[in-house]
């Protein structure tokens, strides 16, 4: 994939991230928009601060006018490398795409990725590879196969292994990948690396603009009634200073909930982890050619088989008691639609066109 396709459609795939994370649980996107929020927490601590270090030196390199000599090359794909393990940054995406499974905000994401070796003792945190391969796993549970896709391109696995283990050789027309451990040895040509270089800063650049636009709509500060990680519904208060702090912080004595938290409740327990679901009465196909077109802009869509008329009269009851259709529903499909739910509530969808309708407004991004 060219590096101009990949930045609009992982533009595309995070707009509807994002909003959906929202809809679903602002208060986890918020806190899930800034890492290591454990541990040592003064000045010069932070991992975070060092990856956009390393973006901005591989973006300043990158950008030379002349031509890079063999060592700007070679610190090139060292701070490549760099990046793809930055795993600080990367657990905020993580806990952001596992709201949909309604799972709470953790601190150690990764965790059940690392490894503990006895003898002699050490903790081996997961490298990019697995980091990367669990953001894509997650992203195709939760029903978001088009974000799964781009997140498998965005660092190259053999690049950031020969670089990592010193099995490569600098050529003017590439990077010779030797593969003294296996494997048939293979040229990446300057092309490629360039390619691969240029999808990897899109990728952070566009992660980094979401997480920062999601954060300023906590300017001025709001409070919202919701789950907090795994603390009960309670109102919440989520603010960035004019001097860049943020804070999450509650004085609730107790558990609370509102209107909008049940109703967003509700629709969050029919999604069954996805984002988006459909449900068949019986005797009634789903059309292939909708889920064909539905897959086509990135989502695989549950499927909620019922057994009986009676099932689906209730869900419908349930969704007209408590004012769970979507605030603007499309007037054009019938009764005999299929009847879908996406975060922002439920739908009749008979194409493909109305489900395009039905999804978050995409902003154009620039191509530098």
């Amino acid at each position: 994939m060219d590096p101009q396709t990949y930045l609009r459609s992982l533009n595309t795939q995070l707009t509807y991230l994002f909003a959906y994370a929202r809809k679903i649980n602002e208060i986890d996107t918020a806190a899930a928009l800034f890492g290591e929020f454990r541990g040592m927490q003064d000045a010069g601590w932070s991992t975070v601060a060092t990856a956009y270090e390393v973006f901005h030196e591989l973006k300043s390199l990158g950008s030379k006018g002349s031509p890079l000599t063999q060592a700007e090359l070679r610190q090139v794909l060292c701070l490549y490398v760099q990046l793809a393990e930055a795993g600080g940054i990367y657990e905020g995406l993580l806990n952001t795409m596992q709201i949909p499974q309604l799972k709470p905000y953790n601190l150690w994401p990764f965790q059940n990725l690392v490894r503990v070796r006895q003898v002699p003792r050490a903790v081996i945190g997961p490298n990019a590879n697995l980091m990367f391969r669990r953001l894509a796993e997650s992203a195709t549970e939760i029903g978001m196969t088009g974000l799964a896709h781009l997140l498998e391109l965005t660092f190259r696995d053999d690049i950031r292994n020969a670089m990592a283990h010193a099995d490569y050789i600098l050529v003017p027309d590439g990077l010779r990948l030797r593969r003294r451990n296996g494997g048939q040895p293979t040229l990446v040509s300057n092309a490629e690396m360039e390619t691969a270089l240029q999808i990897a800063l899109f990728f952070f650049e566009l992660l980094q603009a979401f997480q920062q636009a999601t954060a300023e709509s906590f300017r001025p500060a709001r409070t919202i009634v919701g789950r907090f990680s795994e603390n009960p519904p309670m109102p919440w208060k989520i603010e960035l200073t004019d001097l860049g702090g943020f804070s999450i912080s509650t004085t609730s004595a107790g558990p609370q909930i509102d209107a909008a938290y049940e109703r967003q409740k509700r629709i969050n327990d029919h999604l069954g982890g996805r984002m988006v679901a459909a449900y068949a009465a019986p005797g009634i196909e789903v059309p292939p050619a909708l889920l064909t077109e539905v897959s086509a802009m990135g989502f695989e869509v549950l499927i909620v088989d019922f057994e009986s008329i009676e099932r689906i009269d209730s869900l419908i009851a349930e969704v007209e008691e408590h004012g769970l259709w979507d605030s603007t529903p499309n007037a054009a499909s019938s009764n005999t639609a299929l009847l879908m739910a996406t975060p922002f509530g439920f739908r009749r969808i008979s194409t493909g066109a109305e489900f395009q309708a039905w999804l978050p407004v995409v902003e154009e991004v620039e191509v530098a």
